[in-house]
């Protein structure tokens, strides 16, 4: 789980943002931001609770 969290935010980081705004409508650029969110959260959780 954590080797595929990490590849949807490396498969981020790697697509300009103006370039992605021109290639998917404003419903799909939210929803795939809510997504971003979403994995980022669970990382810093998983993180989190291998400190406690």
């Amino acid at each position: 789980m954590m080797q595929e969290l990490m590849r949807m935010v490396e498969r981020t980081e790697e697509e300009p943002q103006e370039r992605l705004r021109r290639r998917i409508g404003a419903r799909h650029l939210r929803a795939r931001q809510r997504e971003e969110r979403r994995a980022e959260e669970a990382i810093m959780e998983i993180a989190w609770s291998r400190l406690c």
